[in-house]
């Protein structure tokens, strides 16, 4: 028999007795809906068991349970029986195909329709909102850097990777990176303001940038005023202020046009200054008033520097927290061992985790450790003691993409009475669940949280933050990213444990196999992990935006 198969009666056998929960359910669903032979085999044992019970209660011998589809093998020769009885019996058969046909019809609409009312799954386990078309995105320029900005009133904030769409762009103070989808860079310092029109082009309203427009990129314009700066292949700066506008060419040449069309070319070491009047004057160019591309990475790195030391001593308090029940912060890039270590302090090595799988690598910063987590084995093992009321959960990921059903953060092994699980759907909600009853009673196993999605393509390999509140006293569970909630739900009393519990768990994974050749779900998050918090009470939204604040990259 295929695992497949056994693992689809052992489903089944949970469903006929009640004790199937959510996650099973949708496991039985995706198998049925994905796999013909599973099918196959659901609708044969549903047969022979009627087919033998109609057997059993009118004392009739079927014909050849071949007609029925069933493999099995041949009955004992016994006498012809009448042709009367025969007929009744081939009738019976009919009757019970037919029936069993409307059987199976309405367990798989049943498997297909009933779900959770806060859950959106379908058959497959894939969200009933998840588009079917093409993925598309919007945007005409990526933010690549960004340097001590301070964002201008009215400009919403943005994040490195960030797809920029036609529109304003401000920053008060502090230094940008833009690349336009034709190849142009622009560093824009602070304070500054442009207009982002199209993929060639830009206004720029005031302020100080320097651009580099490869040839791939030859033609790309700024506009000021009535003036339009037209790249020929070159690297230039342009400053623009209430005293006029300057533009100093560095290599290459550029293009200058008015409005009555004149055109002047500008050369390498050349600028020209528009006064507010109009006049024109004719400048040696001075590169080093605008910063270049290597001083934006210096820069940069000082930046990341900065921040690394700030992480360093927050994380050095954090760690001593007395609500922290599990703390593992991945420091140890360079380690060789197959062991994460508990952060915890004081330090309790019970807690250390072991490494299956899962690859060392950098994490926020280069000299911070993180684990990838690629391979459907890959995950880290942990034994958390005790019991405890309720729980925040937070950790900074790098998801390169959401491409299994469910993506793992931090799951609980048997997912008993009190335990929680905590993972990414693959239409980029964060689902939140924690078993309210005992397996054996009839009732409802749990409500599942959901947040909305949050996910878009432009977060693929970007650092994360993702948190969730847990409050057992109001049943209140919050969801929040990079600091910021995104939604909050309240799960009835009925359906709230007494107590919580961890137990055996696995980070960027769930489970492992009960019986040496047992299959076992694909949940393993693809991508990296390089801390998680897990605390025995539920954080406020201060709390959670200090977390963020204090370790983002």
């Amino acid at each position: 028999m295929s695992g497949r198969i056994e693992e689809l009666e052992l489903l089944l056998l949970a469903w006929e007795d009640g004790t199937l929960d959510d996650d099973g359910l949708e496991r039985l669903r995706g198998i049925l809906r994905t796999d013909e032979a599973a099918r196959s085999h659901f609708l044969q044992m549903q047969m022979l068991t009627a087919a033998l019970r109609l057997e059993g209660d009118a004392g009739l011998a079927l014909p050849d349970v071949e007609t029925l589809g069933v493999d099995a093998a041949p009955p004992p020769r016994k006498a012809p029986p009448s042709r009367d009885r025969a007929r009744r019996a081939y009738r019976l058969a009919a009757i019970v195909a037919g029936l069993l046909v409307c059987l199976l019809t309405g367990r798989l609409a049943w498997l297909e329709l009933t779900r959770e009312p806060t859950a959106s799954l379908t058959l497959t386990g894939r969200a009933v909102d998840q588009p079917t078309e093409e993925p598309t995105s919007l945007g005409i320029a990526l933010v690549t850097q960004l340097v001590d900005v301070d964002w201008g009133d009215g400009q919403d904030a943005v994040e490195v990777g960030d797809a920029l769409s036609p529109g304003r762009f401000a920053i008060r103070s502090g230094f940008a990176q833009i690349e336009f989808f034709c190849g142009a860079t622009v560093i824009l310092e602070g304070p500054a303001e442009i207009d982002l029109e199209s993929a060639m082009q830009a206004t720029v309203r005031n302020g100080r940038l320097r651009a580099h427009v490869p040839p791939a990129a030859r033609g790309f314009a700024l506009n000021v005023g009535d003036m339009k700066v037209v790249d020929l292949g070159t690297e230039f700066g342009l400053s623009v202020s209430p005293e006029g506008a300057d533009v100093q060419v560095f290599d290459g040449e550029v293009e200058v046009q008015n409005r009555t069309d004149e055109r002047r070319r500008v050369t390498a070491g050349r600028g020209l200054v528009r006064k507010p009047g109009g006049e024109i004057e004719e400048t040696a160019a001075t590169a080093d008033e605008f910063v270049d591309f290597a001083d934006l990475e210096a820069r940069a790195q000082n930046q990341q520097d900065s921040r690394y030391a700030r992480w360093k001593t927050w994380s050095e308090s954090i760690r001593s927290d007395p609500r922290l029940i599990a703390c593992y912060m991945f420091d140890e890039p360079d380690s060789r061992r197959r062991v994460l270590e508990s952060s915890l302090l004081p330090t309790n090595p019970e807690l250390d985790g072991a490494i299956v799988g899962a690859r060392r690598v950098p994490g926020r910063w280069d000299h911070k450790g993180a684990l990838e987590f690629k391979r459907p084995g890959d995950q880290v093992r942990v034994q958390i003691p005790g019991e405890y009321g309720s729980l925040t959960f937070a950790c900074w990921a790098r998801i390169d993409s959401l491409d299994r059903w469910y993506n793992s953060l931090f799951l609980t092994d048997g997912y008993e009475q009190g335990e929680p699980h905590w993972q990414i759907l693959d239409s980029g909600k964060i689902h939140f669940s924690i078993r309210a009853h005992e397996r054996k009673t009839k009732e409802a196993p749990h409500r599942v949280i959901q947040s909305p999605s949050f996910w878009k393509p432009a977060l693929s390999g970007r650092w994360i933050h993702l948190a969730t509140v847990f409050d057992i006293e109001t049943g209140r569970v919050s969801h929040y990213l990079n600091g910021r909630v995104l939604n909050r739900q309240t799960i009835p009393k009925t359906l709230l444990p007494e107590q919580t519990r961890i137990g055996a768990a696995a980070i960027g994974n769930w489970s492992m196999p009960t019986k040496p050749d047992a299959p076992f779900a694909i949940r393993n998050l693809n991508g990296r992990i390089d801390e998680l918090l897990l605390f025995s009470a539920a954080l406020g939204d201060d709390e959670i935006r200090d977390i963020y604040e204090n370790g983002k990259p």
